[in-house]
């Protein structure tokens, strides 16, 4: 299905998997989509192999659980998720090289924490991996508590060519 963007979200300088300045990251960039689901656009290279061409399991579930954690900004834009629980569901090879989408979306909010789900596919619309995840809420004052981070590190990054929709299996 086509979904239309809404917004860009914010990346950071050194998150693994946001971060624009670390060098061993994902580089991921994030777009908040009509049907109030998260997708992240990213591509492995050779630091983040297991098995030859092949993306590490470890970093597919950090993925899984940024996209998700964060989708929570959606609805209450002062609010980070922290994993309290992540389930992972490895379906086939997420190979490296290629960019690949993540979707992530919020399945239930209570008070202090939610739970979401998301998934990795591939050029193809393939899933690849998927997870299921529990989240406690936090401000983002009290997670970073150096206003400076959110002033001078959580940043807006034009894209050139702003993508008007993306196509997802789901």
């Amino acid at each position: 299905m086509e979904y239309k963007v809404i917004r860009k979200q914010y990346n950071s300088d050194m998150c693994f998997v946001c971060g624009l300045k670390n060098d061993a990251g994902l580089h991921t960039h994030y777009y908040e989509l009509e049907n109030q689901s998260l997708l992240g656009i990213f591509k492995g290279v050779d630091v983040h192999q297991s098995y030859p061409e092949r993306m590490h399991g470890g970093i597919i579930s950090a993925l899984l659980d940024e996209t998700v954690g964060r989708a929570i900004i959606i609805k209450e834009p002062s609010t980070w998720g922290v994993t309290a629980e992540l389930t992972m569901r490895y379906l086939k090879p997420v190979p490296l090289h290629e960019e690949l989408k993540v979707v992530g979306w919020i399945t239930n909010i209570r008070s202090r924490m939610f739970e979401g789900e998301g998934y990795v596919c591939d050029s193809k619309n393939n899933i690849l991996a998927t997870c299921t995840g529990k989240y406690i809420k936090q401000s983002v004052k009290d997670i970073v508590q150096d206003l400076n981070f959110v002033e001078e590190e959580w940043i807006y990054v034009e894209d050139s060519i702003p993508p008007l929709s993306f196509d997802l299996p789901k």
